[in-house]
């Protein structure tokens, strides 16, 4: 019989987006840039790293960077997904200022139920879309060259997910690097390696320049 998933603290989670986010914008997630993202002191950064190294989450050689397990992945994209969907909802929907939304989004991602995120994410499509286009830009209205960050991937059901699943989080480096004769697809560079993209794909995505 297999196991379910592995318990895991609020601590623990934070630990585990906090590598996430790294490895995303950078590749590596050291223990010194593990305690800068999370304000803590080393130490406390290596016993959580051997908590979760015990829980088969992560790997973590002295001197070397972190890296995350394909379960710990999982787990990791997970916090992050709710993470920016709640957050989403807070300044799209409720207006918070960033720091606020950052600070609330950090306290309700640990409690809430999937069925509950599906609900609320479907909640802020549908108030996007009746209050007319972001102020920020989509991936596919942009020129070749271009570069920034994705802020927001606002695609539901299998799309959001497709596009998540490839690495195009929020807070992610982007460059497009040209766009097929007739504009679909869009090749983009993410994470060291190009991405093409349809385009009706990349309307999903809202970016920072």
């Amino acid at each position: 019989m297999s196991e379910g998933p592995k318990q895991l603290t609020r601590s623990m989670e934070d630990y585990l987006e906090a590598i996430y986010n790294l490895k995303s914008r950078t590749d590596v997630a050291r223990v010194k840039d593990i305690a800068r993202e999370m304000a803590v002191k080393m130490p406390s950064v290596t016993g959580a790293i051997h908590a979760l190294a015990e829980k088969g989450l992560v790997t973590h050689n002295p001197y070397d960077a972190v890296e995350l397990t394909d379960e710990g992945f999982d787990r990791a994209r997970g916090v992050a997904q709710r993470h920016a969907a709640i957050k989403g909802f807070l300044t799209a929907v409720l207006g918070l200022t960033g720091d606020d939304a950052e600070a609330e989004a950090c306290a309700i991602e640990h409690s809430i139920r999937p069925d509950t995120l599906n609900r609320l994410l479907r909640f802020v499509e549908s108030a996007r879309q009746g209050h007319g286009h972001s102020e920020r830009p989509r991936l596919s209205q942009l020129d070749a060259g271009a570069r920034g960050r994705i802020a927001l991937v606002c695609g539901r059901g299998h799309i959001g997910k497709r596009l998540l699943e490839m690495g195009l989080t929020p807070g992610t480096p982007f460059e497009v690097v040209r766009h097929a004769p007739l504009g679909d697809p869009v090749e983009i560079k993410v994470r060291g390696y190009l991405l093409s993209l349809r385009k009706s794909e990349a309307e999903h995505i809202e970016v920072e320049l």
